[in-house]
């Protein structure tokens, strides 16, 4: 039985549907029938409903007219890839979700924690498009062609299918041609490298049409969006000066948004029960009444044909992308070049570290490697800094942390963090302990980054250290791994990037920690090449 069920009186299920019906304006009538078809329920189950933005008004509008039985769901919006990320982990995860393509079942499902079913596809349609300024709409050829336009909005593809379609359109003209899918991702590049500088979510929907309004530009939009907005800025409601957009798609066509309906419940009994009601509602949603509802709300039916009345482009030349293995490729692709840094630096600080070698001690080197690393990278790149040997830290523990994590571009006191991370030195001064405890720190500094996560960055942890762990009474080399395997989250990796300073390393184990958790480790076999591997540790994205 779902755990999600309410006994009567049952006009609670009744009453949300009749808010929403008044909310929409549907009047007596609509809110009459669902007391009518409530009301002779006994039990209602209910079930949580994750939609994608630009059709949840028209999905609540259908189900405040849909006779459901004894069945009601509860609408929440929700973009695509944090539907994604909760899926990953199972914790909040909905019972069903509509998002804006039918491939974001196939991404989910990679790494969801419970089955991912597709139920329906699709539920509506709309083209993806180009949108400006009425009279500055570029004319392109091809979607690539789109991909490079120097003022081009695209999004973030890894958070709505609306910015990815752009890329998936490219894709779908190449399909065929190796060579070509090799120019969507160099086109893609740039943007995906700009997307890097952002702290914040990039504008979508309405938001990013303001802007274009205001600013200019191209955005990556729908064809329902922007009817969606033409009708809210209406001449006779807008405000004065209000800038009229319209949208074209390329001279070869577009790719349709395909909303379907997909059961995510991860546990297996709800599952089974959320199947049930997917099924009601997918029923629904295949009538022509609620196809006309879509329709209303700018969609086009589920075979793309264009909107009625000379509404919207009109009949287009669709595309269609057959192998989603490419998409989901190069959207990794664009996740690895677009999420920026954000790193924990964990150094050894045991006695061992001030080891003379050329005139500098091995911390020294240490400093200077980090001096002429962090200046290679971006004020973007988010970076914090531990120390760690025996009893360094408060309370027994064997790190300190020297700096939280922030931009290197952050200032402090006066100083940016950039200047603060060279201060290793200063940081350990002579209190530092014989021993080296590498696998306590490693352990602590991964479930720091786990409980700090941050969706919009390459999360990882860089241990630097010239020996081995010695700490007597800490974790166990293999207790470290199996604990670090156990706890890493596909759905928020964050990777160990292990630096054995000098041939002293234990390079094997080293190895083993970052192989754990999708890192890469590196051995500095002189001092000299500390630097240059400190650099490679900094920019590190595998996993």
């Amino acid at each position: 039985m779902p755990d999600a069920r309410k006994r009567r009186p049952t006009r609670r299920a009744a009453a949300y549907l009749v808010v929403v019906a008044v909310l929409l304006g549907l009047g007596a009538g609509v809110a009459g029938a669902v007391r009518s078809w409530q009301d002779r329920c006994e039990v209602v189950d209910r079930y949580a409903l994750a939609v994608a933005p630009g059709i949840a008004d028209a999905v609540t509008d259908v189900l405040a007219r849909a006779d459901t039985g004894c069945t009601s769901f509860t609408v929440s919006v929700a973009e695509p890839g944090d539907v994604t990320g909760l899926l990953g982990t199972g914790e909040g995860a909905p019972d069903l979700w509509i998002p804006d393509s039918g491939s974001w079942a196939t991404r989910a499902s990679a790494i969801a924690s419970g089955p991912v079913q597709t139920i329906l596809t699709p539920i509506a349609t709309t083209p993806a498009v180009l949108v400006a300024r009425v009279g500055q709409v570029p004319e392109v050829a091809t979607w690539r062609a789109a991909l490079a336009l120097p003022n081009l909005r695209p999004g973030n593809p890894l958070r709505t299918g609306i910015a990815a379609s752009a890329i998936r359109a490219a894709l779908a003209e190449t399909e065929d041609d190796a060579v070509a899918i090799g120019t969507v991702r160099t086109a893609m590049a740039p943007l995906a490298q700009r997307e890097s500088d952002r702290v914040d979510e990039p504008p979508a929907g309405s938001v990013l049409f303001d802007l274009i309004a205001s600013d200019g530009g191209v955005g990556v939009g729908t064809e329902q969006q922007l009817q969606e907005y033409i009708a809210s800025h209406a001449p006779e409601t807008a405000a004065p000066g209000t800038v009229a957009l319209e949208a074209v798609v390329p001279d070869n066509g577009s790719i349709l948004l395909d909303y379907s309906l997909v059961v995510t419940s991860p546990e297996p009994d709800r599952h089974r029960a959320a199947t049930a009601a997917a099924r009601v509602l997918a029923d629904v949603f295949a009538t022509q009444w609620a196809r006309d509802v879509f329709v209303e709300h700018g969609f086009r039916d589920p075979a793309g044909h264009a909107l009625p009345d000379g509404a919207g482009l009109g009949e287009i030349t669709t595309m269609t992308l057959t192998d989603e293995s490419i998409a989901q490729e190069t959207l990794r692709a664009w996740a690895v070049l677009a999420l920026p840094i954000r790193t924990l630096v964990a150094v050894d600080a045991s006695a061992s570290m001030n080891t003379s070698v050329g005139g500098s001690t091995l911390l020294q080197l240490t400093e200077q490697a980090a001096r002429s690393g962090t200046a290679m990278f971006p004020g973007s790149v988010q970076a914090g800094l531990w120390v760690f040997a025996d009893d360094l830290g408060e309370n027994g523990q064997d790190h300190r942390e020297v700096l939280p994590i922030r931009r290197l571009d952050a200032t402090v006191g006066g100083h940016t963090q950039r200047e603060l991370m060279n201060s290793l030195s200063t940081a350990v001064g002579s209190t530092a302990g014989d021993r080296s405890a590498v696998y306590d720190t490693t352990l602590a500094a991964f479930r720091q980054m786990q409980a700090t996560y941050d969706p919009r960055a390459i999360n990882s942890v860089i241990v630097l250290t010239d020996g081995e762990d010695d700490e007597p009474d800490g974790i166990s080399e293999e207790d470290l791994i199996a604990t670090l395997e156990r706890e890493q989250n596909p759905a928020r990796p964050v990777i160990v990037v292990t630096v054995g300073i000098t041939a002293g390393a234990d390079a094997e184990a080293l190895a083993a920690i970052s192989h754990a958790t999708g890192g890469t480790s590196y051995i500095a076999q002189e001092p000299g090449d500390i630097s240059a591997i400190f650099v490679s540790a900094l920019a590190d994205r595998a996993g």
